[in-house]
């Protein structure tokens, strides 16, 4: 598994969290128990020094009765072992059975007074555990204190408990062998460590596992994508994974070849239309230059040549403007510069300016305006071109002393503008493909003003980016109906 893949990162990550959850876990059952056991013990050590203080307030009585008025004769009975017998006796026997049953054989005891002088000590606190005591033991005369006594060699719990004897503040320190409770809470640690452990070794197997399963249709885009080229593009991945995001990921990359395979048909399609048209008048260019070299000609034929020349590569010239201007609309959308304005003003601006283009022959343009302003977002100069464009076309196909209307209505929430001619007409197979570059329907002969195929296909590409269209209707003889459709402001 490589240290920068996906599958590596995902694989620690989850195994991270589980660390983490893991370590908060184990923590909290390690603190949980150990405060327990500790609860235990400290429970154990308070009904201890409870019992001694019991032991102590015993002897405390029986010394009271000793001065009593009467304690001679309680002497004289106990020594006859008439009366009540011997209580200190008792007490001991008390103090020894109180020893075994509350297990202090095991427990260190001391006793001290206010001035923390030791005034009892059981026979084990001696040495460096009396040293431990004198040094770290907790010592209060009026609250309970726990605290853990730490040594080189030993290692106890001890409990301080306020008591009394003879109205003498004195405070009983019990110090017991901590050895079992630590005892018990490292194999708890032990044991939480191990398993920690051998379930992020598993959930790293595991999660390695579910990662590869997970990235499987990446690898399966991605080895795709190596196979991959301009004549392969008609690949495409099975949408079989149940994964919703994987799903998602196969259906946008094969779209994603979908478009691509789309843009490398247009760019083979455009590169033979470009290479068509451009190779005609060159090679027209070609063939002259070859005529007026191959003898010596007078003047006006070279001239002729000349300007037969040129106006080839004004063709070529304008084949290059159009098509750098179609570029420019699908990738710079910044050379269009929208504002409201009236449609009706600029119709008859267009109107006036389209007389021109019909004195030649003597055509009739008619402008029919509804009474209101219509007002729409557009680029002036760009509609321009479209109206342009098809007016000029119009004007190509209608005969002499023809007729051309244009038309305004609205309806809706958009604008129709009806150019309509009643020249040739189009054949209904070719409708479909008259938008399409550098097609003509009509294969004129070739002039100066000569179309280069371009001009309905860019007036379509204006309309569309003002989110609008063009419709055509026509039928041979009857002429023909461009319909530019434009979204009114809202």
């Amino acid at each position: 598994m490589q240290f920068n893949s996906i599958r590596f990162k995902a694989t620690v990550f989850y195994t991270g969290i589980l660390a983490v959850i893991l370590a908060v876990f184990g923590t909290i059952i390690y603190v949980s128990v150990s405060h327990v056991l500790y609860s235990d013990l400290n429970s154990k050590l308070e009904v201890k020094a409870k019992e001694i203080a019991a032991i102590l307030h015993a002897y405390e009585q029986l010394e009271k009765l000793d001065n009593h008025p009467f304690g001679y004769l309680l002497r004289a009975m106990r020594k006859n072992g008439t009366g009540i017998g011997s209580e200190r006796a008792v007490l001991d026997n008390l103090w020894q059975e109180e020893f075994k049953l509350l297990n202090l054989k095991s427990d260190y005891i001391n006793i001290v007074n206010a001035n923390k002088m030791t005034v009892f000590s059981s026979s084990k606190l001696k040495g460096k555990v009396a040293g431990l005591f004198r040094g770290q033991a907790p010592f209060s005369l009026n609250n309970i204190i726990y605290k853990n006594l730490i040594g080189k060699e030993n290692r106890l719990r001890v409990i301080n408990y306020p008591a009394s004897y003879q109205n003498v503040p004195l405070a009983i320190q019990i110090g017991t062998p901590l050895d079992s409770v630590i005892s018990v809470l490292s194999r708890i640690l032990f044991f939480i460590i191990i398993s920690a452990l051998a379930l992020l070794i598993l959930t790293s197997f595991i999660g390695s596992f579910f990662a590869r399963s997970i990235l499987r249709p990446v690898m399966s885009v991605s080895s795709l994508a190596d196979k991959i080229t301009h004549k392969g593009l008609k690949l495409r991945i099975k949408e079989l994974q149940a994964d919703i995001e994987m799903k998602h990921l196969v259906s946008s990359f094969n779209a994603m070849i979908g478009r691509l395979e789309k843009s490398f048909n247009h760019i083979n399609e455009f590169s033979s239309h470009v290479a068509h048209e451009l190779k005609t008048p060159l090679a027209i260019v070609k063939g002259e230059m070859e005529l007026a070299l191959d003898r010596d000609r007078d003047t006006e034929e070279y001239k002729k040549v000349f300007s037969d020349s040129l106006e080839e590569i004004d063709r070529i010239i304008k084949i290059i403007r159009d098509l750098l201007f179609l570029a420019k609309l699908d990738y710079k959308s910044d050379i269009f510069n929208f504002e409201d304005f009236d449609l009706i003003q600029f119709l008859t601006m267009i109107h006036e300016h389209s007389l021109v283009l019909s004195a030649a022959k003597n055509i009739e343009i008619k402008l029919n305006l509804p009474g209101r302003n219509v007002f729409i977002n557009g680029d002036r100069s760009h509609l321009r071109r479209l109206f342009f464009n098809l007016i000029s076309n119009a004007v190509k196909f209608t005969p002499s002393s023809g007729k051309i209307e244009i038309s305004v209505s609205v309806k809706g929430a958009h604008v129709y503008v009806d150019i309509a001619d009643n020249g040739e007409g189009i054949a209904p197979e070719n409708l479909s493909k008259i938008f399409d570059k550098f097609y003509r329907a009509h294969k004129e002969e070739r002039t100066p003003d000569s179309g280069t195929g371009l001009g309905l296909n860019i007036a379509l590409s204006i309309a569309r980016i003002h989110n609008g269209d063009i419709k055509v209707k026509s039928s041979p003889g009857q002429g023909t109906v461009f319909t530019v459709i434009l979204p009114l402001v809202s």
